[in-house]
């Protein structure tokens, strides 16, 4: 009997610390109902998987087969055939954050385009016929920058992308690798103050009959916003729009100049390299970051999709993975917006996010931080934690109001990030995370995860023009690169065990000639014509034609 009574006893008193223990988070939660439950590091991995808002399946996997468990398109829509096509259906808007530009909002892609190419081709009066008319665009404001160099890569013409710094200038090396396109420009746009300091800027060498237009004395109506007309269109014939050729003047960063396979070229122009894309490459790059996404989590009109863009120091890192996701979202109907800092994100509440590898290892260290705290600092930092798990980015602090919103499902970065990281992001904060890899001279990005070898041979051989190989820089990564267009499979699908190779084409990295006669024009391989996937996965290049010829 004395057994039971301790037994009875035993158990009222479990009970009540049960209750007492409920009641210490229901009654303030009640209190102040702004204020989540309690979650304890240890159930946050359990928590996320339940998040209604955030549920999303993973990277898709590929199987031996070839099968996937979800269906990645191959091309956006049947009736897409070109990438004006594709931007005339871009019915998704850019949208400005702490970024005052005189680029309109609440404006479609599409009719900006429209715009926005007819006026360029009506400034073209004089060179218009000749074969491939040159004009540079030079401007720091990225949504600028993307509508007009988009505009133009559906025009017949060579179009040079260049970045200006804060400061109204550009450096050393940039300008040294625009100074062989200067005598051949026809028209020069760029959104410094006035045009004289853009003549002043690009120095005597630039054309005399060449016209320069600051964006400072644009009339925005007849730019962005008149509808068209259909009078002095440009020219929308395959044929012709198929012509364009797009080159950027890429700043690379210093510590990422090794993943150049031709270093020992780089005399002058140190950290500047010049990547040539077609209206193919770019429209591969979009339909690839359409397939990011598996169906049950594409992206859609509803989708805020926020790009980190850091154009502080002159590098130009919007073109690559960034202009492709950024594409693909506005052709699905998606706003798009380019951020620098996380700390006005809580107006906007994202829903997809593109962030630069550093922020996505400060999650991860917080992360581990809490749950490295002693049992009875876990339970006073308990709603913080909980701040945490519902998308606070930055300190848990209730008082930074540094989020990122509950409707976030998808953190993207094109760095590389460690297995450990990505968990504890998904755990965590209970959305997808992943790392896409997109070549320089690709516009599309391929997923990447650590589990075989893929890599390119780094060829030594000294040329004027220089191909890069087609994969990761690195051993022991899994490529899965998801669908692209038809016109642009990597020598055509590729397999090792779990391996696919099936990604966009890519274009030639120019390396500026000694010699001032020598033509550049018009390198363009399609990578089944300059390289081979070996049995063991890695990309064989192909030897330089002895006579130069493609």
């Amino acid at each position: 009997m004395e057994d039971q009574a301790v037994l009875i006893g035993f158990d009222q008193l479990t009970s009540t610390l049960i209750v007492l223990f409920i009641l210490s988070y229901l009654i303030p939660s009640i209190i102040n109902p702004d204020q989540s439950w309690l979650i304890h590091p240890i159930i946050l991995a359990h928590q996320a998987r339940f998040s209604p808002t955030r549920k999303q399946s993973e990277t898709p996997i590929i199987t031996n087969s070839g099968a996937t468990p979800h269906s990645l398109p191959v091309t956006p829509d049947r009736s897409v055939k070109s990438l004006y096509d594709l931007l005339l259906k871009a019915e998704g808007k850019l949208q400005q954050i702490d970024l005052h530009s005189i680029l309109p909002q609440d404006v479609r892609l599409n009719r900006l385009i429209t715009n926005v190419r007819n006026q360029l081709w009506s400034q073209l009066p004089s060179k218009k016929n000749e074969e491939h008319p040159k004009i540079l665009i030079l401007c720091e404001d990225p949504y600028l920058k993307l509508v007009f160099t988009l505009s133009a890569a559906t025009l017949p013409i060579t179009t040079i992308v260049g970045s200006s710094k804060p400061t109204g200038t550009i450096s050393i090396d940039s300008k040294a690798a625009l100074e062989p396109y200067l005598d051949s420009l026809s028209l020069v746009i760029s959104d410094l103050s006035s045009k004289d300091l853009v003549q002043e800027l690009l120095g005597p060498k630039l054309a005399g009959d060449c016209l320069v237009l600051s964006t400072a004395d644009l009339d925005c109506n007849a730019w962005f916003l008149a509808d068209d007309q259909g009078g002095d269109s440009a020219p929308r014939d395959p044929a012709l729009v198929s012509q364009a050729r797009l080159r950027i003047i890429h700043q690379q960063q210093r510590s990422s100049s090794s993943t150049c396979s031709n270093d020992s070229t780089k005399k002058e122009g140190e950290g500047v390299e010049v990547y040539e894309y077609t209206p193919e490459n770019i429209l591969a790059g979009i339909t690839g970051s359409l397939g990011i996404f598996p169906v049950t989590g594409k992206m859609t009109s509803k989708d805020r999709i926020f790009l980190e863009f850091n154009n502080s120091d002159g590098d130009d890192d919007l073109w690559g993975s960034e202009i492709s996701v950024a594409l693909a979202g506005l052709y699905s109907g998606a706003d798009v917006y380019f951020f620098n800092g996380f700390k006005l994100l809580s107006e906007y509440k994202p829903t997809i996010l593109m962030i630069k590898s550093m922020n996505a290892q400060i999650l991860a260290e917080e992360i581990i931080q809490l749950s490295n705290l002693s049992l009875l600092k876990k339970f006073t930092i308990g709603r913080r934690l909980s701040q945490v798990y519902n998308g606070n980015l930055g300190s848990p602090l209730v008082e930074t109001g540094e989020w990122v919103g509950p409707q976030l499902r998808a953190i993207l970065t094109k760095d590389p990030i460690s297995q450990s990281t990505a968990t504890l992001i998904r755990a965590g904060f209970g959305v997808s995370m992943q790392r896409i890899y997109a070549h320089p001279i690709s516009t599309g990005p391929i997923l990447v995860s650590q589990q075989y070898d893929f890599q390119v041979p780094q060829s030594t051989t000294r040329a004027t023009k220089s191909m890069m190989g087609c994969g990761p820089p690195a051993a022991n990564v899994e490529c899965k690169i998801v669908g692209v267009a038809e016109p642009s499979l990597v020598n055509h699908d590729a397999w090792k065990g779990k391996l696919v190779v099936r990604g966009p084409s890519i274009g030639t990295r120019i390396v500026p000639s000694r010699d001032p006669t020598s033509q550049q024009e018009d390198f363009f391989f399609p990578v089944a014509e300059i390289a081979q996937v070996l049995p063991n996965g890695t990309f064989l290049l192909f030897p330089p034609s002895s006579t130069g010829d493609d």
